[in-house]
């Protein structure tokens, strides 16, 4: 006996509550996004062509998102928890030493922008100089990755010399040396090898942790 079609009540269609059925045409149009804008860009993609691949009809996509900026915004929120969680797991051990932890987490961070260019692309270049709604999303984002640094590296160090505020000043110019390097080597076409990168970001991190470290040690 085949599924119920929606009934005058709009309470199932096929056997899917219209909740269920929503989410998943939300879905489908966030994947379609996130190929098209990480691959032919947020400014060439339309609305028609995202439904498209997303195999949704036109009007549909107005029941989840209110324009396509609105729908970049969702993309961008899925790509940097991506990045956000590969940090979180490549701090991994917490009784492991701080160098060991900056290093699988930053290698963590730089694989996954090696193994799907459409992720930098959208979180590196197409946000920028959308509206200031996508730029203030993107600046939560550079607090949202501060904060994970400073989790990181808040037990190591003596907040008494290094009041937290200046610390954090101090992390936000660390952060947005990593993304410099990290833009950099997806401009260069991923030029230079995966360690080397790693390396060269986790120096600037080790320069600065061996200056501020609780330690007391003075570079």
């Amino acid at each position: 006996m085949n599924a119920p079609d929606l009934d005058a009540d709009g309470r199932r269609y096929r056997g899917a509550a219209p909740g269920q059925r929503q989410r998943e045409r939300r879905a489908r149009l966030v994947e379609a996004a996130t190929e098209a804008f990480g691959t032919e860009g947020y400014r060439a993609t339309t609305v028609t062509t995202i439904c498209g691949t997303a195999g949704v009809g036109k009007r549909y996509f107005y029941e989840s998102f209110t324009d396509s900026e609105d729908l970049l915004l969702e993309v961008y929120r899925e790509v940097t928890a991506r990045m956000l969680e590969a940090i979180h797991v490549g701090m991994g051990d917490v009784e492991a030493d701080l160098d060991t932890r900056v290093r699988v987490a930053l290698t963590a961070y730089f694989q996954l922008i090696a193994d799907d260019p459409r992720v930098p692309r959208i979180a590196f270049f197409e946000i920028l100089g959308v509206s200031p709604a996508v730029d203030h999303a993107y600046h939560d984002v550079l607090d949202a990755l501060v904060d994970i640094c400073l989790a990181l590296i808040t037990p190591h160090l003596d907040l008494t010399d290094h009041p937290s505020v200046s610390v954090r000043m101090l992390i936000l110019g660390l952060v947005g040396a990593i993304l410099i390097i990290a833009q950099k080597w997806v401009l260069s076409g991923y030029q230079e090898p995966l360690p080397e990168v790693v390396d060269s970001a986790c120096l600037v991190v080790g320069a600065v942790l061996a200056r501020i470290g609780s330690t007391g040690e003075q570079g």
